[in-house]
């Protein structure tokens, strides 16, 4: 009988052990790949007709040897094998079928794998040439060789190996022997609650909450994913299954078993995540949740979060929220379960506050005569100006040190435009020297200009003054002309000459024409922008303007009015004094 046997289907051969080397063994472990592929074709029912005889007869040897029931692998060849409990997507969550090697997600744990019936161990000692597959019953006894039946069930990989040892060690003295598992059992658990098909499901051990709830349909749109519950005798596990997605801890998604009930409650009990979290929004409320569990759920508190601010909105009465501080939150770390001893509440809302212009940072510009002008990052009140400088590339060949200045933003301006108009509407609101004042303050550029003259002060040069936030470094082009407007017969760039005055300037700008002003001179200083009045500057600057103002029209009648109101004005107080005299 050994050999290969026609298929018939296809004309392929399907390869037969011979009866000897069969009946030889005490046990066969599983089909050859011949009678797999036999098995496979009798599928088809054309060929189900034409099976040798030689097949059948093996399918008998195999059954008697212990390896698998007649039924389970004609159920495995013809894909038969039902659901006894009715639901197609527990049947579709059956991950192996009879013969077939399972399919694991990593590496079975000793410590955390708990035996069940129907695991399957491989047992070899110096007394066998091949393992011998030992099967723990349904009462949970695995039957060892000589020493007998073994209480297994709910014992770890390794508890079970050191009980099995001690077991066998009347046995096997001076002999070794191993016992490894060697194929997970399967199994079917309770899932009941908020799934889509509440029912008992068929797993393959070792599996975790989320894949049983998995294979009864999943959870409904009203079911909750947190404090999910695990009933397993007189105690009861919590599967978060939110934290286990965000976060990989395993002990919110732990192993199930054969006597566990899965629950799944409704999602009505719920609090809110709000601010700079990873994942803002709603949650399910589980037993014993905290601030820093919700906060590590929502995907722990962002970078940019004011953490020091995170408060917790509550109704304590009807229509009545209150505000509670939440202490111990770091941005950017995971939030710990003690984080604030508070149990919260379903209806509660978590509030983490974002810090503004978090990530801004410090920033001043330079403009004009420097070799690489525009925006700079800076250490705010730490860079001094000569820093600044050097990073900019220094001055270009066109740069005036001496008009160099610093801008800087003052908050100390009136801005309250309605009391401004007021105040040049309505004379005797205030004072002609008050409302100037007020509208100067609205013209002024907010800002310190500073020429490095005026930074060299006693124990601190120009180059360090520390820069600020906003600052703004203007390096004016060198001018080699001073500009004379207004009233003079030239106006227009005069060559600068050092050392001279305002009447040497406006005379070489043709001197002031008839309708000069000539007491209102006014001067713009270069290094300020500033005017000034003409007889309070010196010597003139490159890049300083002059600016001679026009007198004000006056036309005759005008004038003959006020020399006939002097005249009638003097006359009457002659006519007083010489009454008054006689």
């Amino acid at each position: 009988m050994s050999g290969r046997v026609c298929c018939g289907a296809r004309g392929d051969s399907c390869r037969v052990p011979s009866l000897k080397g069969r009946l030889s063994r005490a046990f066969i472990p599983q089909p050859d790949r011949g009678i797999m592929e036999c098995l496979n074709h009798m599928r088809n029912r054309s060929f189900q007709a034409r099976c040798t005889l030689a097949t059948a007869l093996w399918l008998g040897l195999f059954a008697l040897s212990g390896s698998v029931r007649v039924s389970e692998a004609w159920a495995a060849a013809t894909g038969s094998l039902a659901d006894p409990g009715g639901s197609a997507a527990a049947a579709s969550q059956a991950t192996t079928a009879p013969g077939e090697a399972p399919a694991f997600a990593g590496r079975v744990d000793p410590d955390t794998y708990r035996v069940g019936p129907g695991d399957e161990f491989a047992f070899r000692s110096s007394d066998l040439l091949d393992p011998k597959i030992l099967r723990v019953g349904p009462t949970g006894d695995l039957l060892l060789p000589d020493a007998g039946p073994l209480a297994v069930a709910g014992l770890t990989l390794r508890e079970m190996e050191a009980n099995a040892r001690e077991a066998l060690r009347p046995f096997v003295r001076g002999k070794g022997f191993v016992l490894a598992l060697h194929r997970p059992r399967r199994f079917r658990a309770v899932v009941v609650g908020d799934v889509e098909h509440p029912g008992a499901v068929l797993l393959q051990a070792p599996v975790r909450a989320s894949e049983a709830i998995a294979a009864a349909g999943g959870i409904t749109w009203q079911g909750a994913r947190r404090g999910i519950v695990i009933r397993r005798g007189a105690d009861s596990l919590w599967a978060d299954l939110v934290r286990y997605e965000r976060t990989g801890d395993m002990e919110a998604n732990p192993l199930v078993f054969e006597t566990d009930v899965i629950v799944v409650p409704t999602g009505d009990r719920r609090i809110e995540v709000l601010g700079a979290v990873a994942h803002p929004g709603w949650y399910d409320l589980a037993p014993g949740d905290r601030a820093g569990t919700l906060l590590t759920v929502a995907g722990g508190v962002m970078e940019r979060a004011a953490a020091d601010r995170i408060t917790l909105s509550r109704e304590t009465v009807p229509g009545t929220r209150e505000e509670f501080a939440i202490r111990g939150m770091v941005a950017g770390e995971a939030a710990s379960s003690d984080t604030d001893a508070t149990l919260l509440q379903p209806g509660d809302r978590l509030f983490v506050p974002e810090r503004s212009h978090w990530r801004d940072g410090a920033r001043v510009e330079i403009e004009g005569e420097v070799a690489l002008p525009g925006p700079y990052s800076i250490s705010d009140g730490a860079e001094p100006l000569g820093a600044l400088l050097a990073r900019a590339g220094g001055f270009t060949a066109w740069a005036d040190s001496s008009a160099l200045r610093i801008e800087r933003a003052s908050d100390a301006a009136v801005r309250d435009s309605a009391f401004l108009r007021l105040a040049r509407e309505q004379e005797g609101l205030v004072t002609d020297g008050e409302r100037d004042y007020l509208v100067a303050l609205t013209r002024e550029r907010r800002a310190i200009s500073l020429t490095a003259s005026a930074w060299t002060t006693p124990g601190r040069a120009w180059s360090d003054i520390p820069l600020l936030d906003g600052d703004r470094i203007v390096v004016p082009r060198r001018s080699l002309t001073v500009m004379v407007q207004g009233e003079v017969r030239a106006p227009g760039h005069v060559p600068f000459q050092p050392g001279g005055n305002i009447g040497e300037y406006i005379a070489a700008a043709g001197g002031f024409t008839g309708s000069a002003n000539k007491g209102r001179v006014r001067v713009t200083l270069a290094a300020t922008g500033r005017p000034v009045g003409g007889n309070d500057v010196g010597t003139l600057h490159a890049g300083d303007i002059v600016w001679v103002p026009a007198r004000a029209p006056r036309s005759f009648w005008g004038t003959l009015r006020d020399v006939l109101t002097t005249a009638a004005q003097v006359a009457t107080i002659y006519l007083v004094i010489d009454q008054a005299t006689k």
